[in-house]
């Protein structure tokens, strides 16, 4: 029997198991009661049920102050944001001037988002999270949960940061290029510069209150005391008082997750239908007024000169 003839009467035989409603008897299975059979496992949510599944994290964002915005994989426009707000794979959280804000990760992690910052949620996968720094600055507590299943890094354009349970604080600047990585009180990363895009370079392990700054004209980097990047200690006080305060957290569900997430997006809907309306109604009232053509605007603005001459 082919090979592929052989995976297939596996793979269906996997689905009677998992769907013994869907026929009783398999028999002879043409392609196209085989197609039917799996849309029908697939609809029942059997399919796959015994396979492992990678865990996420239930990440959330809550705006401390000023003005926080979100965009999502699905639009191209910034929504602000107020309150609490589920986060997915590929959301792009940006504040402004004023504005601050905290993702938290179940009740094991905080990331502070500083002013002036844009970061990505890359993955929420537990056993490869990543966080994309595009611009801007953040301060993280991490809880000691981090080993070889369950990874964290945070990626500039210019490092990698593999975090290993800490309190840690990154910045990236777009003027400069260049990338700050500092851990505080306890805990260690391993930051690996990058030389050119997708390409890593040596590790440097930075243990607790030290840190390093990667400059992409440099190719040497030291590693020094704790110094300007103490200036982020402040956060990390204040997020270690609200992470303590995550000890009721509970899971939320799919559909509850979805919900939160619309309601939290729902100003921007809104905001753009009114710009619609505003535009319709602006050419609207355009198309009843009528202008005067160019020549008799002419004609009215020579007479108007010749009378006041008189």
């Amino acid at each position: 029997m082919p090979v592929k003839s052989v995976f297939r009467a596996v793979f269906f035989s996997a689905l009677l198991a998992s769907c013994p409603s869907v026929y009783s008897q398999a028999g002879d299975v043409s392609e196209q009661d085989y197609r039917k059979m799996l849309d029908q496992a697939m609809k029942s949510g059997n399919y796959g049920q015994n396979q492992p599944q990678s865990q996420s994290w239930d990440a959330r964002l809550k705006v401390l102050s000023g003005t926080v915005m979100v965009k999502t994989v699905s639009g191209d426009e910034w929504s602000r944001v107020t309150g609490e707000m589920p986060l997915d794979p590929n959301d792009i959280v940006k504040t402004s001037s004023d504005g601050i804000a905290e993702i938290y990760l179940d009740d094991k992690g905080a990331i502070s988002v500083g002013r002036n910052t844009e970061l990505e949620v890359s993955s929420l996968e537990q056993e490869d999270a990543v966080f994309s720094l595009n611009f801007g600055s953040l301060v993280a507590k991490v809880k000691h949960f981090l080993n070889e299943k369950h990874k964290m890094q945070v990626r500039t354009p210019s490092a990698v940061c593999a975090v290993r349970g800490t309190e840690f604080a990154v910045e990236y600047s777009q003027l400069g290029k260049d990338a700050s990585f500092a851990v505080f009180d306890e805990g260690r990363v391993a930051v690996i510069p990058t030389d050119a895009p997708g390409k890593e370079s040596q590790e440097y392990l930075l243990e607790k209150n030290t840190e390093i700054n990667i400059k992409p004209d440099q190719k040497r980097f030291r590693r020094t005391a704790l110094s300007r990047m103490s200036r982020h200690r402040a956060s990390l006080s204040k997020m270690r008082t609200r992470l303590t305060g995550l000890k009721g957290w509970k899971p939320r569900s799919l559909s509850k997750r979805a919900e939160l997430r619309r309601q939290a997006l729902k100003g921007r809907l809104i905001r753009k239908q009114l710009k619609r309306k505003s535009s319709k109604a602006r050419t609207k009232s355009g198309r009843g007024v009528k202008k005067r053509p160019a020549a008799k605007r002419s004609k009215a603005s020579s007479r108007a000169s010749a009378a006041e001459t008189q």
